[in-house]
């Protein structure tokens, strides 16, 4: 890959280039397993630091940091290059997500067993991935194994309304379980785990909370945030607006109005404790009463989940001022000052908590509207992404270590550890590090090539293409 000039514009070629090289660095971390393949995800240190940052805080096998995230991000990258080692890597990796799954089931910390990104129900969702490129009728039957137990091991509620499998009742564990079963039931034409689906997720209309205005839900444990009775997470995979946006899937899939009258109080609360400027740009803090002057910017606890809500919430409705809330959200990504300024919460550049999930919200928003502000946007992120990539054929004239073949570039991503600010990582997940990051430059690869059809979680409402 030709280096740039310092004057040079990023060109579309140089996403997929930067992607692919980032693979090439992940790869460095493969380590050997039972049967196939996984990665080492404990980071290690950087160039310079002290010391590595030790917290295996999921199973290696999950989607969130682990091998499910590796094979997905594979798949994505063989769908828009057609390199058979890709789709290999994918296979090698899914071989051993087979083997933890009928030799050593039981999994390390999770939100759930079956948990969309850190249990098994996101294994799920990788195989699915794969029976649709390969056609491998392996995957499929396995899918069928995970969703069988899933049903099985499904834990009716002490008031006889639903399932659930976890004291997390957010996208990271109940809610995010439901809609695996959706994803599934549509894409291996199975309705019997739709109509569970449905059944399971009556177990949140007794759920929400009366505050002083609205209502809200607990995405999580409260115990998992040292939180008190009257906490409260008002964002996605974690609050109240991704339990909002599962009572509206549940709405579309079922017709039942009763899951509609559930989301009823959810705007009113939400619009209650947002913070806002004077041209409307709005945010919502990272916990309430608790962490009230924390405002994370990505996917978790920040604006690019929570505007899924408000825009599956246009969609269900039709009323544009919900599309138009959405805006606001993604707006207040801006008027925080990102990318270029950090602000507290704002630290990493990942899928979850940083500016590939943010990259994800602009592109959606324009795959929506067709409006080139969300694109511009999308860009703004994707250029800091590019500045901030750590390249092995950048060097030190006084101690060259230049890349003589450009097919052995290596590009990886130094950024502030999630938790540690004062900590620096190199993790290599698909939420939690360069996968992921990878992952929204080839969104802005396909973009800008006007070859927009990305993939989309379980959890993304936003068009997989442009809209007509």
């Amino acid at each position: 890959m030709a280096k740039r000039g310092i004057f040079g514009k990023i060109t579309p070629e140089e996403y997929l280039e930067l992607a692919e090289a980032n693979a090439r660095f992940i790869n460095t971390k493969q380590k050997p397993a039972p049967v196939g393949i996984t990665w080492e995800i404990n980071d290690v240190p950087p160039l310079g630091a002290s010391k590595a940052v030790k917290d295996n805080y999921y199973d290696d096998i999950t989607l969130y940091a682990g091998t499910a995230g590796q094979v997905y991000f594979n798949i994505q990258l063989y769908k828009q290059t057609k390199k058979p080692e890709y789709l290999e890597t994918a296979r090698n990796g899914a071989k051993y997500l087979a083997w933890r799954w009928q030799n050593q089931r039981e999994l390390k910390r999770n939100f759930s067993d079956f948990a969309f990104t850190t249990g098994w129900a996101g294994v799920a969702y990788v195989f699915i991935a794969l029976y649709k490129e390969t056609g491998d009728e392996f995957y499929k039957n396995l899918v069928t194994e995970i969703i069988g137990t899933k049903i099985k091991e499904a834990k009716k509620s002490p008031d006889g309304v639903g399932y659930y499998w976890s004291t997390f009742n957010g996208i990271v564990g109940n809610a995010g379980s439901i809609l695996v079963l959706f994803y599934a039931a549509d894409a291996l034409k199975v309705p019997e785990w739709k109509s569970f689906a449905i059944e399971a997720g009556r177990y949140f209309l007794n759920k929400g909370k009366k505050q002083k205005v609205g209502i809200a839900y607990d995405g999580v444990d409260l115990a998992f945030f040292n939180g008190g009775d009257d906490y409260v997470d008002p964002n996605f995979p974690m609050g109240t607006a991704g339990v909002g946006f599962t009572l509206l899937r549940l709405y579309e899939e079922s017709g039942d109005k009763a899951f509609l009258d559930a989301v009823n109080g959810i705007p009113e609360y939400l619009e209650s404790v947002v913070t806002k400027n004077e041209n409307g740009a709005k945010l919502l803090a990272h916990g309430l009463p608790k962490n009230n002057d924390l405002f994370f910017l990505g996917y978790c606890h920040g604006p690019a989940g929570t505007a899924r809500f408000w825009y599956k919430l246009y969609k269900v409705t039709g009323e544009k001022k919900y599309l138009e809330e959405a805006f606001a959200y993604a707006e207040g990504i801006i008027a925080a000052g990102a990318p270029e300024i950090r602000s507290p919460g704002y630290w990493a550049h990942n899928l979850c908590c940083g500016t590939a999930g943010i990259i994800n919200l602009f592109l959606g928003l324009w795959a929506e509207t067709k409006d080139e502000k969300w694109l511009n946007y999308a860009r703004r992120c994707g250029r800091v992404i590019v500045g901030e990539a750590i390249r092995s054929d950048e060097y030190d004239p006084h101690e060259p270590r230049l890349e003589k073949n450009p097919a052995d570039l290596q590009v990886k991503w130094i950024f502030n550890h999630r938790r540690n600010p004062d900590v620096a990582a190199t993790k290599i997940g698909l939420y939690d590090g360069a996968a992921g990051i990878s992952l929204s430059l080839l969104q802005l690869y396909q973009a800008e090539r006007n070859e927009f059809n990305v993939a989309r979680a379980v959890d993304d409402p936003f068009p997989s293409k442009l809209e007509a």
